[in-house]
């Protein structure tokens, strides 16, 4: 991909085991946030929380957290500060995170007194997903086996943080042309209200997403079954254009003088005498 909106950000996979589906009736038994810093640094979060309520049994089967292992442990106020700490102008990713876990976070948050963090941008892949029209189903399970992501341990909360933050990068990977744009522009994207990108994204693959030719630098890509040049004056011409209209710089371009290594010269001759 020629460009990465999330480079230079803190960005960390979200996610929350609960006792079930309502906000407003159900509590937290697990977080996670799982990613990186702004310089890199691996960032690790992940707790148990005491929920201070029952684990329906039938809730307890799908995640495998039970009354039993959330005795004793700290309830989700204690884990706030470093939870807000982590989140303040970071880019969190998280699948569904709009519709249930934003939701389940807000809930403790206002119970605890405490104002929400502000992230810089909340990526939700189940979102991103349906608007790359990316056939069903849309489960993460289904979605992280469709783009070859192992997800062992599903519906904990620390595998499905990270298999989210993969499966982001699997999607923006498999399909460039929808991610030339800022971090912040994203989840309006996602949510179908921002059209700015509409243009390039019918335009598809920009020359900065082809395939590069082994020694080229750059200056030479691979479009289809044609080699097409990636830098200089006749960006995005292809070889056969310029033996007709241009062949003195593709002599420059093959000559000792040029840009190209052995390797990217060979395959620069090897296309001109075809």
């Amino acid at each position: 991909m020629a460009a990465d909106p999330l480079v230079g950000y803190r960005v960390l996979g979200f996610d929350l085991e609960t006792t079930g589906f309502s906000p407003n009736k159900h509590r937290i038994v697990q977080y996670a946030l799982i990613g990186c810093d702004v310089d890199g640094t691996a960032m690790h979060l992940e707790d148990l929380v005491n929920p201070q309520m029952r684990i329906p049994n039938e809730t307890s089967q799908i995640h495998g957290i039970y009354d039993s292992d959330v005795k004793g442990v700290p309830e989700f106020s204690e884990y706030i500060s470093r939870i807000s700490e982590a989140m303040e102008g970071a880019v969190i990713v998280g699948h569904n995170v709009d519709r249930f876990d934003w939701p389940f976070l807000r809930a403790e948050f206002l119970r605890a007194g405490r104002p929400m963090p502000e992230p810089l941008a909340i990526l939700d892949t189940l979102k991103i997903a349906r608007r790359l029209k990316i056939p069903p189903s849309h489960n993460l399970g289904r979605l992280c086996e469709r783009f070859g992501i192992s997800l062992e341990g599903a519906h904990t909360a620390g595998a499905d943080a990270a298999a989210t933050l993969l499966l982001l990068h699997k999607m923006m990977a498999a399909h460039p042309q929808h991610f030339r744009q800022a971090v912040v522009d994203i989840p309006d994207w996602s949510d179908g209200s921002n059209q700015k990108n509409s243009e390039t994204e019918r335009l598809g693959p920009d020359i900065d997403d082809l395939e590069l030719v082994t020694g080229s630098h750059g200056w030479l890509r691979i479009a289809e079954s044609e080699i097409v040049v990636g830098r200089g004056r006749n960006r995005g011409r292809t070889i056969a254009e310029l033996e007709r209209t241009d062949a003195n710089y593709l002599n420059w371009l093959g000559s000792p003088a040029g840009p190209l290594d052995s390797e990217a010269i060979d395959t620069l001759q090897s296309v001109r005498i075809q």
